[in-house]
């Protein structure tokens, strides 16, 4: 069985009114999914494994596991998760139907560079870990190596 996890050490994720919008803090990008994306994603955060949700989608859409496997690599490309071996191999599977047929049975994941420069220049991504958030500037790391390294990761 292949199971995932969210990758905590760099993404913020939420989940709000049924879309998931995954913010790479790094690198300023955010990622969207559709709401079947949506739903798959929150499946395998809650430890479902991949073979049981391509199971799932195998009966409404003949290319489910080519679909599977271009979403996820998607994902895995940009970091968004991570391979796991902890799953549960008891976790209910919660994909609707009625959102996967509105979606023309697709996985669908987009990535957003318009509030990149944005993102980076939000000071509370610059808090020095072992300090914490603080309004004082000798919380922030205004290291020039580390500006340079963050505005390196910046798409042009």
């Amino acid at each position: 069985m292949t199971y995932y996890k969210p990758n905590d050490s760099k993404m913020f994720a939420d989940i709000t009114d049924g879309m998931a919008i995954i913010i790479n803090s790094e690198t300023g990008v955010y990622y969207g999914f559709n709401e079947l994306g949506t739903e798959v994603y929150s499946n395998l955060i809650n430890g479902v494994s991949s073979e049981d949700i391509i199971n799932k989608l195998k009966p409404w859409n003949n290319n489910a596991e080519n679909n599977f496997k271009e979403f996820m690599d998607f994902i895995l490309k940009n970091e968004i998760m991570l391979v796991s071996n902890d799953g549960n191999s008891n976790a209910e599977i919660e994909i609707n139907e009625e959102t996967a047929k509105v979606c023309d049975y697709i996985l669908k994941a987009d990535e957003y560079l318009d509030a990149q420069e944005l993102l980076l220049a939000d000071p509370i991504h610059e808090v020095k870990e072992e300090e914490g958030w603080s309004p004082e500037k000798s919380s922030l790391n205004e290291n020039k190596e580390d500006v340079a390294r963050r505005e390196a990761k910046m798409v042009q």
